[in-house]
C-alpha cells in the first residue's frame, strides 16, 4: 500500500509544472484580457468558448473518461486496436459535430446582434482544437506520462497567451483573438503528440475494433447525462445572467469564476492528474480493500492542500480583485468565496463518484447530478434579480455541497469510502489559525505587496501548524508507547 502512495506522490511531484504553469498564465491572462477587452467584449468571448465547452463535453467526454478507465486493460495485450478504436471514433465524432454546428450556425442567423454572432461563428474551429487536445493529454495521463503530459500543458498555456495577445494587438481581433489563440494552442498539442503515438502504436482503420467502442460507450454514455448536468452546475449561471443582468455582467462573473477557478481547481486537478490513474490500477490489479486504504489517503492529501486555498482565497478576494482585474471588474470580490468553497465540495465529490467507476455502474452518476442541478436553475432564477451575480456564486455553491452529500451517502452502497476526519479537523484548525493572522496584519499602502506578504506569511503559519500537529502527535504516540512498556515490564 505505501509503494501505491509513493507512486501517487511520485506522479504528482512531476505533474506540478502542469499546475503552476496553466495556473499562472491563468492569472496573467485575466488580468491582461479585462484590462483590453471591455466587461462586454469579455462577456462575449464567455459565451462563445462555453458553448464549444458544452459541445465538447456532451459529444467527446464521454470518451475522454472510457479512455482513463479501460487503458489499463488493453495496454499489454491490445494497445494499437484500442488507441486506432479511440482515434478513428474521435474523428468521426468530432468532424460530423463540426459540421453540425457549422450548419446551425448559418441557419440561426443574427444572434443577439451582430457581434455575438461574428464571435460565434469560431465557436466549430476551438470546438475540434480543445476537443483534439484533450484527447491526446487523457492518453498521456492514463500511460502516466507526467513529465511529457506537464510539457504539453505548460506550453499550452504559454501558447494561448502569445497567440491571443498577437491576434488582439496586430489583428484587432477582441474576443475574437483569444479564441482563436486558444484553438491554435490546442492544434499544436494535438498534431504533436497524435504523431508521436503513430510512430509508436501504428493506428489504422482496419484496427477499428467495434467490440471496444461498444465497452468504451457502455461505460461513457451515461457520463454525457452526467456532463450536461455539471455544464448546468458550472455554466448555466452565465446564460442566465446573460438574460437577467446583460452581457456586461457575465463578463465581470466569469472573470471572477476565472480567478477563483483557476486558484482552486488547478489544485484539484492536480491531485486528481497521478491519484486516480493509480487508483483504478489498484483496483484492477489488487482489488477493493487495497483501493480503500489508498483512497483516504488520497481524501487526506485533497483536505490538506485544497482547504488552506480555499481560505486563503476567501480572506483575500478583495485584494486579489484589485491586482488581477481592471476597475470594471471589481465587483467580482465578493464571487470568490462562494466559488472558491463550491470548487472545494465539486472537487471533494469527485472522489466520491469513483466508487461507481470503479464498480462499472456510471448510469448512477448522472442521475445524483440531476437533483442539485435543477436546483441551481431554480436558485439561479429567484436569486439572481435581487442579489445579481453574487446570487448566482451562491446557487453554485450550494448545489455543488449538495451534490457532495448525495455522492457520499449513495456511493456507501458501491464502496464504501472512509473519510479522514483527523486530516480535515487538523486541516480546519491550521487554516482558521491561518486566516485569523491573515486578518489581524495591517494593510500596506501597495495593495500587490500586502497581498504578496499576507500570501507567503498565510503559507508559513499554515505549514507551522500542520508540522506542529504532526510532531504532537508522535510524541503522544511515543509517550504512550513507552508507558505501556514500562507497565508491562513492571507487571514482569
Amino acid at each position: 500500500m505505501e509503494q501505491n502512495t509513493n507512486k501517487s506522490i511520485y506522479h504528482l511531484i512531476r505533474y506540478i509544472p502542469s499546475v503552476v504553469f496553466p495556473s499562472l498564465f491563468g492569472f496573467i491572462a485575466v488580468a491582461i484580457y479585462t484590462r483590453l477587452l471591455s466587461p462586454q467584449e469579455y462577456g462575449y468571448f464567455t459565451l462563445a468558448f462555453s458553448t464549444s465547452l458544452i459541445l465538447e463535453i456532451v459529444t467527446l467526454n464521454w470518451l475522454n473518461q472510457s479512455i482513463l478507465r479501460y487503458y489499463e486493460r488493453y495496454c499489454n495485450t491490445d494497445v494499437q486496436r484500442f488507441y486506432s478504436t479511440a482515434l478513428f471514433g474521435f474523428l468521426i465524432i468530432g468532424s460530423a459535430t463540426t459540421i453540425l454546428a457549422v450548419a446551425v450556425l448559418y441557419l440561426c442567423g443574427d444572434i443577439n446582434g451582430l457581434r455575438l454572432r461574428s464571435v460565434l461563428l469560431f465557436l466549430p474551429l476551438i470546438y475540434l482544437c480543445q476537443a483534439g487536445c484533450k484527447l491526446m493529454l487523457v492518453f498521456l495521463r492514463a500511460m502516466r506520462k507526467s513529465s511529457r503530459y506537464s510539457l504539453h500543458l505548460s506550453v499550452n498555456a504559454v501558447l494561448k497567451l502569445l497567440g491571443s495577445m498577437i491576434f488582439i494587438y496586430f489583428l484587432n481581433l477582441k474576443a475574437e483573438g483569444i479564441l482563436l489563440g486558444f484553438a491554435l494552442a490546442g492544434a499544436l498539442v494535438f498534431f504533436w503528440e497524435s504523431l508521436r503515438l503513430a510512430k509508436q502504436w501504428h493506428p489504422g482503420w482496419r484496427y477499428f475494433n467495434a467490440s471496444i467502442l461498444k465497452r468504451l460507450a457502455r461505460f461513457g454514455v451515461p457520463l454525457l447525462g452526467l456532463a450536461v448536468v455539471n455544464l448546468i452546475l458550472s455554466v448555466s449561471d452565465r446564460y442566465l445572467i446573460e438574460i437577467l443582468q446583460g452581457s456586461s455582467q457575465v463578463g465581470v462573473y466569469s472573470a471572477g469564476y476565472r480567478i477563483a477557478e483557476t486558484g482552486v481547481y488547478g489544485f484539484v486537478l492536480f491531485l486528481n492528474l497521478a491519484a486516480f490513474p493509480v487508483l483504478i490500477k489498484v483496483f484492477e490489479n489488487e482489488g477493493e480493500r487495497q483501493s480503500k486504504r489508498l483512497m483516504r489517503e488520497l481524501m487526506g492529501f485533497y483536505v490538506i492542500l485544497i482547504l488552506p486555498i480555499v481560505a486563503g482565497i476567501s480572506l483575500l478576494s478583495d485584494e486579489i480583485i484589485t491586482v488581477m482585474l481592471g476597475r470594471d471588474y471589481h465587483a467580482a470580490h465578493t464571487l470568490l468565496p462562494w466559488i472558491s468553497c463550491g470548487i472545494f465540495f465539486m472537487g471533494l465529490g469527485l472522489y466520491y463518484a469513483k466508487s461507481f467507476e470503479l464498480k462499472e455502474k456510471t448510469l448512477a452518476i448522472p442521475i445524483i447530478y440531476a437533483g442539485p442541478a435543477l436546483l441551481n436553475i431554480v436558485l439561479n432564477i429567484y436569486i439572481i434579480p435581487p442579489l445579481g451575480i453574487k446570487g448566482a456564486a451562491i446557487s453554485t455553491c450550494i448545489s455543488y455541497f449538495c451534490c457532495l452529500f448525495l455522492l457520499a451517502v449513495y456511493s456507501r452502497k458501491k464502496i464504501r469510502w472512509q473519510f479522514p476526519w483527523m486530516a480535515a479537523l487538523k486541516a480546519g484548525l491550521a487554516s482558521f489559525i491561518m486566516g485569523w493572522t491573515i486578518l489581524m496584519l495591517p494593510d500596506m499602502t501597495v495593495v500587490w505587496k500586502s497581498l504578496v506578504v499576507k500570501v507567503i506569511l498565510g503559507s508559513i503559519i499554515y505549514l507551522f501548524c500542520m508540522v506542529l500537529m504532526e510532531a504532537k502527535l508522535v510524541l503522544s504516540a511515543t509517550s504512550l508507547f513507552k508507558g505501556k512498556l514500562f507497565d508491562v515490564r513492571a507487571a514482569k
